[in-house]
């Protein structure tokens, strides 16, 4: 018989090599896909620890004040060690920078994407309105500790946060301006009304009462209403 027919020397058959090949791909992808879904649970857990340090870190500057807030009692409170904290934050500074960071590019972000819809002015004026009550309601203890403690900031900090509130009050302002070119707000000064529809709804976190009489839902509804008398819109037809 031929060399390669003896069994010492012969080669593999095409078809086994390519199932072989086949096998330790499909292992290998496997093995891939099983290491991915490891990196994206840790990914998980990680954020969530950082969420749950960060809530809690939030109620105690609410319960307490940032000045008297420690990181021993935040770990007392969670439960766990400084050195978790640690793990995530780099110190209560960066904590409260996290909280207050996040308390205004959530308004930043809902006014960025109203101003990108194709909308009149006066319904993107009312939804930003309506949308930013909803998200001072929903986020109540994070629009406090910001807005008591944004001078407590390191100056580099601060500028960013205030950077964001400027980005909020352009985009609102530029809606407006928008409007009056149109015909459909009355009002003299954009700028200022921007500030004051923005202090209007930031103010609802001082006042609003989960157990209260009026539901997120009428305050929203009752904030949007307000907005569009103050840049003088006419009153919207019910259908």
């Amino acid at each position: 018989s031929p060399p390669c027919c003896d069994g010492s020397s012969a080669l593999p058959p095409l078809r086994l090599v390519l199932i072989g090949t086949l096998t330790v791909l499909i292992g290998t992808k496997r093995c891939q896909r099983g290491l991915s879904m490891i990196s994206a649970m840790k990914d998980d857990v990680s954020q969530f620890k950082r969420e749950l340090i960060l809530r809690t870190a939030c109620e105690l500057f609410c319960e307490h004040g940032y000045p008297a807030t420690t990181i021993e009692m935040l770990a007392r409170r969670l439960s766990t060690s400084k050195t978790a904290i640690y793990a995530h934050f780099t110190g209560k500074a960066d904590l409260l920078f996290a909280i207050i960071e996040r308390s205004v590019a959530l308004s930043v972000a809902l006014a960025e994407r109203v101003a990108q819809e194709d909308a009149e002015p006066a319904e993107q004026v009312r939804r930003i309105a309506h949308d930013f009550a909803l998200i001072v309601i929903d986020n109540q203890d994070y629009i406090a500790v910001a807005c008591r403690e944004l001078s407590t900031l390191a100056p580099p900090e601060r500028a960013k946060i205030l950077g964001l509130q400027e980005r909020f009050d352009f985009i609102l302002r530029r809606i407006i301006e928008a409007g009056v070119a149109r015909g459909d707000f009355a009002v003299r000064d954009a700028a200022l009304a921007a500030l004051g529809i923005g202090g209007m709804v930031i103010w609802i976190h001082s006042w609003y009462r989960a157990d209260g009489r009026l539901s997120p839902a009428d305050i929203a509804l009752a904030t949007a209403e307000s907005a569009l008398r103050m840049v003088q819109a006419p009153p919207q037809t019910k259908s």
